[in-house]
């Protein structure tokens, strides 16, 4: 079975499977997709902003496997 661990991600205490932390960008499509422009959230894509918000507000943390909008 899989070690979860715990660390501070955006200021709290989540829990993790030690063997995915910090992995979420090998299966996200945003960071293969035009659209995604996370260092301008005015010009970054609607739905990335509200998941990143989401996460921030819940801990969690949210890779997009499918998406409507996906550009390379």
């Amino acid at each position: 079975m899989a070690k979860i661990i715990k660390y501070k991600h955006h200021g709290v205490t989540v829990a993790v499977d030690a063997y995915l932390k910090g992995r979420h960008r090998e299966h996200c499509l945003c960071y293969r997709c035009s659209f995604f422009i996370p260092v301008d959230r005015d010009k970054n894509c609607n739905i990335a902003n509200l998941l990143y918000e989401f996460d921030v507000v819940h801990g969690c943390t949210t890779p997009v496997w499918e998406c409507k909008k996906f550009r390379e």
